[in-house]
This record gives C-alpha cells, structure tokens and sequence, in this order.
C-alpha cells in the first residue's frame, strides 16, 4: 500500500516536471521569438535610410545665413532619433510630419542639440521651402502646427526663389532691467548698453528674447559673453535667449543689426534668428517708429561675427498706437541632399 502511494507519488512529480518544463521551455522559445523579431524589426529601421535636406536661410552673401537640416519624412522617427539627429548636426534641425488635423496643413517640430524647441523662425522657412520645392504642399497659404502653436504661412515664388512669410503674434513686452546685471553677463562695460532710445526689455512674438540695445556695431562685434551667467539670467527671466542689437550698423540695407546667444542649445550663438529678429522689429516700430499707423518692414542684419551674413526681415503693423501683426519672411536655399542611417 505504502509502496502504491510512493510510485504515484513519483508519478505526480513526474508529470509536474514535464509541464514546468514544457512552460518553462515555451516561454523561453517566445522570449527567444520576441528577441528575432524585435532584432529583425531594429534591422529593417535601420535598413531604412533618412532622408536629410541641407539648407542656409536668410543668406545675405553665398556662404552666409544660418544652416539647417530638414527631414520631409520623419513619421517613423521616434523622439530619441529625432534628438540624436539633431545633436549629430549640431544645428537647429527641423522635421516635417503629417498634421493630426483637417485644420492644418503640416506638423513641424524642431530641435536643438539639448532638447526640443519652441517654434523656430529659420527652420519653419527652411521646411515650407522644401516642402514647396518637393510639391509636398500644393498651395501658397497654409497652416502650420507647432509645439508653441498654430501659425499661418504664406509662400511666393519669386525666380528660382520661394519667399516665405511667416505670421507671429501680437507683442508681449516684458518688464525692463538694470543695465548692470546684463552688462555683467555679456562682459561689457555697462556704460557701452545705450539706454537713450529704448530699454533693455524682454519681448516675445512667439518665444521671449531678451533684447539689450548697444552703443554701435563695434560693442557687438566684440562681445564675448560669460555665457553661464547669460544662461542662468535667461532662466530667471524665462527667455529663450540674448539678443543684443545697435541701430548704428554699417551693413547694407539694414536698419538695425543684432546677435543672437541661445539658452542652452548646445550651441553658442545662432546666426539669423527669426523670431528674435520679429520681436526686435516689434521693438524698434514701438519706441523708434512710435508705432505709426501702417506697415513697418525692419532689416535685420546678424550672423556677421560668425562669418555668416544674414538678412532678416521683420513686419510690423501699428494701428491706433499700438502693434497689431507681426510676421518674419525670408528666404532659404537648398545646399544638398543626403541620405543617412538612422
């Protein structure tokens, strides 16, 4: 009797065994199975090359304005690819996605070495003039979704060029500083910061810059920014950046000219901005102009300090003393193409 129970006892633990073994071996075979097919599924995305379209926006000379890749296709791009392009180039890149909505026509999004951005004033005119010249879109007005927002954009051609005209907001002007605690990041003499014809003050048309007026363009030429100190003041006053400026400029057809030092970006200085050059003319319209009624086009001229020279223009109308449209047009113009691994 003893001696039944055992060997059935056995049996039991036998055909445990078995099934613990036949689990555990299924599951290792689907652990196995999920490792090919995630491996073959890497494999094929990185078989797929990315499609990367080189371009200068707002050249004022042949080798000037300011660089930026675009990627027409970036559906399939997670956000970590989308960061690590961006940080390879080492640029402002721009990537250009289907819209989620009938009430838009494209989706862009940007990003900087360190992070993604706001609505970018260069990359927005670098991606429509792609998607112009590849016929991705069809007509010359249209609406573009960002992380920042909803603008609308218009495209003309002109010769081989497509001028693009991009809408910002209406101003939001910021209270005014010290002169002392900006001259101290930039690293100048606080007397070269010229306080007659306007303030030193933040102004956003779409991401805030704070804008910081010099005697001439020998001030700006020269500046070399303590730039952990411009980034950690940046970031107190909740601006996306520098944008010192002097109305004393001897470059042609400008009106004023201004450089740029970004927050964080991975990079130290941008050489066109067109956001912070619509905030600027904002500026200038309102304490230069005293917002006439009209339109005010301003030239911006920046990048020169980087052997880069760019040409800006900013569009601004008053009506009844006060800022009602501000805009950005601009030209780029494709240097190459190129297809990368991703």
């Amino acid at each position: 009797m003893a001696q039944t129970s055992l060997v059935g006892l056995m049996g039991v633990l036998l055909c445990l065994m078995v099934v613990f073994g036949l689990m555990a071996s299924t599951d290792f075979e689907v652990l196995i199975g999920t490792a090919r097919r995630k491996s073959i599924e890497s494999e094929t995305v990185k078989a797929n090359p990315i499609e990367v379209v080189h371009t200068r926006v707002f050249a004022a000379s042949p080798n000037g304005g300011n660089p930026c890749p675009v990627i027409p296709f970036a559906d399939g791009l997670t956000d970590r690819q989308m960061q690590d392009l961006a940080r390879n180039f080492g640029l402002d890149t721009a990537f250009v996605l289907r819209s989620r909505t009938k009430s838009v026509d494209i989706r862009l999004r940007y990003f900087v070495s360190d992070h993604e951005m706001g609505v970018s004033g260069h990359a927005t005119i670098a991606a429509i003039t792609v998607a112009r010249l590849d016929n991705t879109l069809k007509s010359d007005h249209f609406r573009v979704e960002t992380v920042t927002g909803i603008f609308e954009v218009e495209s003309a051609r002109r010769g081989d060029e497509i001028i693009v005209t991009l809408e910002q907001n209406k101003p939001v002007f910021g209270p005014t500083l010290d002169r002392d605690v900006v001259a101290r990041a930039l690293n100048i003499d606080p007397k070269r910061i010229g306080l007659a014809e306007g303030p030193i003050q933040s102004v956003s048309v779409s991401r805030a810059k704070l804008l910081v007026p010099l005697e001439d363009s020998k001030v700006l030429e020269n500046l070399k920014p303590d730039y952990q100190a411009l980034w950690e003041l940046s970031e107190k006053l909740q601006v996306t950046g520098f944008y010192p400026f002097t109305r004393r400029t001897d470059k042609e057809n400008a009106q004023a000219e201004a450089r740029q030092f970004p927050l964080r970006a991975g990079f130290p200085e941008d050489a066109a901005t067109g956001v912070a050059a619509a905030a600027l003319g904002a500026y200038l319209a309102t304490y230069d102009r005293k917002c006439l009624t009209g339109q005010h086009v301003l030239r911006i001229a920046q990048g020169y300090a980087m052997q880069a020279p760019s040409l800006i223009e900013a569009i601004v109308e008053c009506a009844e003393g006060k800022v009602t449209r501000t805009a950005i047009r601009g030209t780029a113009e494709v240097v190459r193409r190129e297809h990368i691994e991703g």
